[in-house]
């Protein structure tokens, strides 16, 4: 079960995974993005037998029908409210899973990596399909007295290198009115609690036609604001102070395991005390989103942001059965093992316990 904001990659991915160890493949495309679902099943028709993979087609009915059948194994890429409701439905088949669920990926930056290569990173990641990707920079946590620094930074990226990013082509629509909105009310609500919002082009608005949405630096918002407690999924990032490095681990550590954590530190000290008291999905240090574009490292999250791996070596045991074989041959002691149990069973258990027999127990017949 397919996502719409990476529609081929999402799905023919784990697709050649599954075809490697030997399955075949039913992929549901999300009824999200239906053009890009149907473009892939006209392009999996042309290439594949049916009965070695196809693609189905279908809306909200398909979707909650699809879990529900006894397959061999089911994937499911997107958010995880619809992840539980997806492992409870195949749960009444006992349907093993690889749930890929995203989450809120914390940017830790440390003081000595306040720089404009990591602003580069991270807003340059964060503005990648505007934000809707699974494993995109979600907030970021930056050193107290360097948080002015640090938006200072942003809003000199932003102005240098996309002047009129919101009215761009290189700026992509949020996918569809409902979830424009929702991220239109992050930002409102960020703002009817007096929060610091910085919004890029400043005099940029939400175009009505395309979708297409500024970038917003929201600043030390509070916790119980919404934009602290989902994941946004889109171009708004919260910006939040600490004044020491366990202080910003105790952070991360308070929410849910994300799907990615960024670490920015040049000091590899720092790097490893930080990845030791941590769990995430995957990492990557001193840059943001590489763990998902390298064929060979096996991708998913921890807990709430997934289970199972695909892709390497992990996507080909994920999706194959390593089933223990053994045939029996001649010399063995199998039948020490079974009742009654006399001399040569008590022989075998001294031996295991490192205790010699006793004469009694050597001269009797097994």
């Amino acid at each position: 079960m397919g996502p719409w904001n990476l529609p081929f990659a999402l799905t023919l991915g784990p697709a050649a995974d599954m075809l490697g160890a030997g399955n075949r493949v039913i992929i549901k495309p999300s009824e999200v993005a239906p053009a890009c679902a149907e473009l892939l099943r006209d392009m999996v028709t042309a290439t594949f037998d049916s009965d070695r993979m196809a693609v189905v087609c279908g809306g909200l009915e398909l979707a909650k029908a699809f879990p529900a059948l006894p397959w061999g194994h089911l994937v499911y890429t997107g958010n995880a409210t619809v992840g539980r409701q997806v492992a409870a439905t195949a749960a009444q088949n006992l349907v093993p899973l690889t749930l890929e669920l995203g989450g809120k990926n914390p940017a830790i930056v440390h003081t000595d990596r306040v720089t404009d290569d990591t602003v580069h990173h991270i807003l340059g990641n964060k503005l990648v399909k505007n934000g809707q990707i699974c494993i995109a920079p979600d907030y970021c946590l930056v050193p107290r007295d360097q948080v002015t620094e640090f938006v200072e930074r942003s809003m000199s990226y932003l102005q240098s290198t996309v002047p009129s990013y919101s009215e761009s082509p290189d700026c992509v629509g949020i996918v569809n009115e409902h979830h424009l909105q929702r991220l239109v009310s992050l930002t409102e609500e960020a703002h009817a609690r007096g929060c610091r919002v910085l919004t890029f082009p400043a005099d940029g608005g939400v175009a009505v036609g395309t979708r297409q949405m500024p970038v917003s630096l929201i600043i030390d918002p509070p916790d119980d604001l919404a934009v602290m407690q989902e994941e946004i999924f889109g171009p708004i990032l919260p910006v939040k102070p600490y004044d020491s490095v366990d202080e910003a681990i105790a952070y991360v550590n308070s929410g849910p395991p994300p799907l990615g954590l960024y670490v920015f530190a040049t000091d590899t000290s720092v790097v490893d005390h930080i990845l030791n008291r941590t769990t995430s999905g995957g990492v990557c240090v001193n840059a943001c989103a590489i763990q998902g574009a390298i064929p060979s490292l096996g991708f998913g999250g921890a807990g709430h942001s997934g289970y199972g791996r695909h892709r390497g070596v992990e996507g080909f045991r994920e999706f194959s059965h390593q089933r223990a074989v053994v045939t029996r041959g001649e010399g063995d002691l199998i039948h020490a093992f079974f009742p009654p149990y006399s001399g040569l069973a008590r022989s075998v258990v001294a031996a295991a316990l490192d205790t010699p027999p006793s004469d009694a127990d050597t001269s009797k017949e097994n």
